[in-house]
């Protein structure tokens, strides 16, 4: 009679119920582990609400902040020097720096944009107000702007903006043959730079203009030249540097 070997017995059912147990707890604990590794790193990306883009195609921006002159040339009349000719042959105007004085500034914006949201091209119109020593400014002007947005769920943008406009500039000179001179100038301004901004609860933003050029050219009224019949006023130029910061609504 033969005998059954081992191997030829049939292996218990509980067995194969045990793998079948491991390979469940096994997928269990896999996953948890996963779980554990994702959960932190989600939580971690995730945008708080009050730090989400900005929903509102409009904005009012206000700020101030210092604007240093960096360059700057004139022409001018110095009757004591050149006579009673500005700019007649033979006497031709006197020609120095101009546009080095330091002078604080405010700043109004008005924008919208053209996405529907607070992202992308926007146009818009700008107000300065420049207060020095002995001197007053006043900017109006169109400006463009195209804001990046960086990360997508993050109200943060990255905002390059240029303007072409008017300059007034008035500005009194010091005491000279019994008077002070005050004259006031017309000129073209030109400002271009980079800012960011943050959006706070859809609602509010901050902003910060980094050093912005800020550039004016004209015809330069100085030293009774505008008032000597047929005298050619020469032009001048004044090159500054602006850094501005600010906060603003959106609607």
């Amino acid at each position: 009679m033969t005998q059954a070997t081992t191997s030829d017995r049939p292996l218990p059912v509980t067995s194969g119920r045990r793998r079948r147990r491991f390979g469940l707890a096994a997928a269990a604990l896999g996953a948890a582990l996963l779980g554990s590794t994702v959960a932190p790193t989600d939580a971690e990306a995730a945008v708080p609400r009050v730090l989400r883009p900005g929903t509102r195609p409009m904005q009012f921006l206000f700020g101030l902040g210092p604007s240093w002159g960096i360059g700057g040339s004139s022409y001018y009349y110095d009757a004591g020097y050149y006579g009673p000719g500005c700019g007649a042959p033979g006497f031709p105007c006197r020609y120095g720096s101009f546009g080095y004085w330091g002078s604080f500034k405010l700043t109004q914006e008005f924008s919208g944009h053209f996405s529907g949201n607070a992202s992308g091209p926007a146009l818009g119109i700008l107000l300065n107000e420049e207060f020095g020593y002995r001197r007053f400014g006043f900017v109006v002007a169109p400006k463009f702007t195209y804001d990046i947005q960086p990360k997508r769920d993050l109200g943060l943008y990255i905002s390059p903006n240029v303007s072409l406009g008017y300059h007034l500039l008035s500005d009194r000179w010091n005491y000279y043959n019994g008077a002070y001179y005050h004259y006031t100038n017309h000129a073209a301004n030109l400002q271009f730079g980079v800012g960011l901004k943050l959006m706070l609860d859809d609602r509010w933003i901050v902003w910060l203009q980094f050093p912005q050029f800020d550039m004016s050219f004209g015809p330069r009224y100085g030293y009774g030249c505008g008032a000597v019949p047929g005298a050619y006023c020469p032009a001048f130029f004044i090159a500054r540097l602006n850094l501005l910061l600010g906060g603003g609504v959106s609607f």
